[in-house]
């Protein structure tokens, strides 16, 4: 008996840390109108999660490189198997074919991945990433590498998924 109780309080607290939801504004709808309701779950309220948009650039970390998030499949992305086209730019602008690039998805809250990303080169210069797997409602980081020409940068995207 003296167990059971000391087990119920890591549980519970537990359950009350993992247990996302979502919630509705007064109105009865979400805040932006740009999808689901996503400020009550577990890390949304983080100053970087962005709102998913196609097309959404970013500067690398080292400014070798842009970023752009060409589409999600879904989108905005879901707790399901997401996939990605990325396509990396130089400083001029231009597509950078036959980059190496890396992708690793987690969850920083949580301090736990997911299942490991296959980038596939596409015709056009950009990357198909695929499977992006958000198992769970709450933030996720998508920490991509890109190596060409013997620079490399880095970004994140940070995305709060929904239930």
């Amino acid at each position: 008996m003296r167990w059971a109780s000391l087990l119920a309080v890591p549980i519970a607290i537990g359950f009350g840390v993992l247990g996302c939801s979502s919630h509705s504004d007064a109105a009865g709808g979400d805040d932006s109108g740009a999808g689901p309701d996503t400020s009550g779950l577990v890390g949304c309220d983080d100053p970087r999660v962005q709102t998913y948009a196609p097309n959404m650039q970013q500067l690398g970390a080292s400014s070798h490189f842009s970023f752009v998030l060409v589409s999600s499949s879904p989108a905005p992305p879901a707790d399901e198997s997401n996939i990605f086209t990325l396509q990396v730019l130089d400083a001029s602008g231009q597509p950078v074919t036959g980059a190496t690039v890396t992708v690793v998805p987690t969850m920083p809250l949580m301090s736990h991945g997911t299942s490991e990303v296959t980038v596939t080169p596409n015709a056009d210069g950009s990357y198909t990433l695929q499977p992006l797997y958000f198992f769970m409602a709450g933030l996720w980081e998508v920490a991509i590498k890109a190596t060409s020409g013997g620079q490399t940068d880095t970004t994140s995207y940070y995305f709060c998924v929904a239930g």
